[in-house]
């Protein structure tokens, strides 16, 4: 099992806020069925063990409605997540914590998160995912899903892929979860429709203060929210909109490519010459993030970071040009 050591691949701001609807749907008619539960105590207070097909999910949520709709997110990122990745499969039941309130969170953190716990505290509204578990607290039901259902990701990554990869990536695929339409009580993800990252990237062109892709690549969650809130929102809807433009475009094939190599293992082999240890690549260091952001970049997606971000910022111009999003063709 890898360790983090000094990188925070799994970590998530809030998405709290006021969201138009456009096109989208919120849950409804939650069934009243049965759920697969046992009783679960966390310190004094009472809580309740969900089990789905591949979920452990240890809650302080006390509503039943509330406690299937974490189900039925979860089963369906899982879903999700193996088209995403059909090469591999994933150890289960995988642990999740979603505390009902953020002092049970804080006390978890301080318990379980080592020395990343400080870094984690940080976080004003959200969630994290620390070697292969996530943690998380009611911000709000729609907000705290949309937030499950990004930390999922990362909880997935941790046990599918042989070579970590780099933060810019890994938080990119994650935010393509976020935006959720609801059929009844049935969830359906829509990556564009993803109003949050589509607002801070729109301010951002506005205000003329877009990451350049350089410097996004070798940045990590870490070192993001160390910065002003304007700047850890850019760096979010950015990640955001460069997968949803990989994956929309002729460079779709590229990332599938390096999706392949991080399963099987072969990612790393670009490094080789670089000077990093296995150590370093194993504990997903800062170092290898520093390193590995910009080298699988240009070794799978465009070796000419330059002609990739003026593809880029032209679907950026097309993409926060109305709202709901209709993605340009690449």
């Amino acid at each position: 099992m890898r360790v983090v050591c000094g990188l925070l691949m799994g970590l998530v701001l809030g998405l709290a806020g006021c969201v138009p609807a456009g096109d989208m749907h919120g849950p409804s008619g939650v069934s009243d069925g049965p759920l697969n539960t046992q009783p679960y105590q966390f310190g004094t207070l009472p809580g309740t063990q969900v089990n789905t097909q591949h979920y452990h999910v240890y809650t302080t949520l006390r509503d039943p409605a509330y406690q299937r709709l974490l189900a039925n997110v979860l089963e369906a990122a899982h879903t999700r997540f193996s088209t995403i990745n059909p090469e591999t499969s994933v150890p289960g039941p995988m642990d999740c914590y979603v505390f009902g309130d953020r002092s049970s969170w804080e006390l978890y953190t301080r318990l379980h998160g080592g020395n990343n716990s400080l870094v984690y505290l940080q976080i004003s509204s959200g969630g994290y995912s620390q070697q292969g578990i996530f943690v998380g607290y009611d911000i709000g039901r729609s907000s705290t899903l949309s937030v499950i259902a990004h930390e999922a990701w990362h909880q997935y990554s941790w046990f599918a892929f042989k070579d970590r990869l780099p933060s810019w990536l890994d938080e990119g695929i994650a935010t393509q979860s976020e935006a959720i339409d609801w059929n009844g009580d049935q969830p359906t993800f829509r990556p564009e429709q993803n109003y949050r990252r589509y607002l801070a990237l729109k301010q951002a062109v506005h205000e003329n203060r877009l990451w350049k892709i350089g410097d996004m690549l070798p940045t990590h969650a870490g070192r993001v929210i160390k910065l002003s809130d304007k700047h850890v929102d850019s760096y979010y809807a950015q990640v955001w909109s460069v997968v949803l433009f990989m994956e929309h475009s002729h460079y779709k094939k590229n990332l599938q490519h390096l999706l392949a190599d991080a399963t099987s293992g072969k990612l790393r082999d670009c490094l080789n010459g670089t000077g990093i240890t296995p150590g370093e690549i194993e504990g997903s260091s800062e170092h290898w993030n520093t390193l590995a952001g910009p080298r699988y970049f240009t070794q799978y997606i465009n070796e000419n970071i330059p002609a990739f971000e003026q593809e880029y910022l032209e679907f950026v111009t097309k993409l926060t040009s109305t709202w709901p999003v209709r993605i340009p063709k690449g």
